[in-house]
């Protein structure tokens, strides 16, 4: 373990606001959330023998059907989507 780097970090984040502790809070939840949900995403892949782009190009023709996997799968699929830029 490298205790210098912990003790920078913790040095750190002691530095920061209550405002800037709270959005590194979110953002690290937000990466934990990301990670179960391409779990998820991995899962379906092999249990139907596609990748998750097939699937939801598929899916989007309605050549698939809408079990209820297939709806929390296209529901994972677009989390993982980047939204666009407001402008």
């Amino acid at each position: 373990m490298n205790n210098q780097l912990i003790d920078g970090l913790v040095q750190t984040i002691l530095s920061l606001s209550l405002e800037e502790r709270q959005l590194l809070l979110r953002r690290i939840q937000d990466a934990q959330t990301r990670d179960e949900i391409h779990e998820k995403l991995h899962h379906y892949e092999q249990q139907y023998g596609m990748t998750s782009e097939q699937f939801y190009q598929q899916f989007l023709t309605g050549e698939l059907g809408d079990a209820a996997d297939y709806v929390e799968w296209a529901g994972f699929y677009e989390m993982l989507q980047p939204q666009p830029v407001a402008g």
